[in-house]
């Protein structure tokens, strides 16, 4: 007697992939599930890897993540006062060796600095041409006999990369690079709930209560995600056709929003009847004080004061 095909195991199936599915949209199906599935664990993975890098002895994770905070974003508007590539290109630099010093793996890094370089990249193309930024021609793409009108638009006789806007491309390009790497190694090198208490020093009492209590519900509903995917997939025996699966996708999020609503509500009833105030209530740590710094929080301090006045005083001559 045969083993049916919904009971067989992973290795079985793997032997067997070469047959024909015996229904067309029961492998695109079952890729979506996976592919959801996986998300969905991935992103409780690196929250858990970021909890791991935040306790490495490195670098940045010894400095008092107030102090951390201040400084990388001062290094952020130093940044932003640059005007030539060198002196963003130094920055750059600066970030990848926070990276190193802090044992954080640079392909990881990379990584995650993958989709915003990409973003920026896309959207400083067009600049590089001269229908955006005029300029010395390094390359011509297109020739045409004329000028081309088009409404208030004029097209020139050729279409050409120029020196003035490739500068001005890789100029939006490094910057976006740098400012997110700081942002990036503020995050990974700072526990989440320190994050939280030290961000609570400097931003309203309500914004900070709304983040907090968000990052700490988020993983339930991500949960709560896997569990219906896993149900799913554990009660699937005849294949499931594309309007189905659309469909049980759209209730699902129509209960998963249900259930953030229902929560949400449980949760400020809960939170009104044991005396919460947003008014009198305030989540932070304790108070900052001098004497509470290192010699390394110190050093590093001197070092931020430092470089940061330097590269702002270059950028200005």
């Amino acid at each position: 007697m045969e083993t049916p095909e919904w009971l067989s195991t992973g290795n079985e199936r793997q032997e067997n992939s070469s047959r024909p599915p015996r229904h067309g949209l029961r492998a695109g199906n079952e890729r979506f599930i996976d592919k959801t599935l996986r998300h969905v664990l991935s992103f409780i993975e690196d929250s858990m890897f970021n909890e791991g890098l935040s306790m490495k002895n490195g670098v940045l994770q010894k400095i008092e993540p107030r102090l951390k905070i201040i400084t990388l974003l001062l290094f952020i508007v130093a940044l932003s006062l640059q005007k030539s590539i060198g002196g963003i290109a130094v920055f750059v630099l600066l970030s990848f060796a926070l990276v190193v010093a802090s044992r954080i793996s640079p392909a990881f890094f990379l990584k995650k600095l993958l989709p915003a370089a990409m973003i920026t990249l896309c959207l400083s193309l067009p600049v590089v041409l001269n229908l955006i930024v005029p300029g010395k021609p390094l390359l011509v793409l297109f020739r045409f006999g004329r000028e081309i009108n088009i409404g208030p638009l004029i097209v020139p006789h050729e279409i050409e990369i120029t020196e003035q806007g490739l500068k001005s491309a890789m100029t939006l390009l490094l910057r976006v690079a740098a400012s997110v790497s700081f942002v990036f190694l503020m995050i990974m090198t700072t526990r989440p709930n320190t994050f939280m208490r030290s961000v609570a020093s400097f931003v309203p009492s309500p914004l900070n209560s709304v983040v907090s209590m968000s990052y700490r519900y988020i993983f339930l509903l991500v949960r709560k995600t896997e569990q219906f995917i896993m149900g799913l997939k554990s009660r699937q025996i005849a294949p499931v056709t594309s309007g189905g699966g659309q469909r049980w996708a759209a209730s699902r999020i129509g209960l998963l929003f249900s259930i953030s609503m229902e929560l949400s509500s449980e949760l400020a009833m809960s939170m009104e009847s044991r005396g919460y105030r947003t008014e009198s209530s305030r989540v932070q740590g304790p108070g900052f004080k001098v004497s509470h710094l290192s010699m390394g929080d110190i050093m590093w301090l001197v070092f931020t004061v430092f470089f940061c006045g330097i590269m702002v005083w270059k950028s200005s001559a």
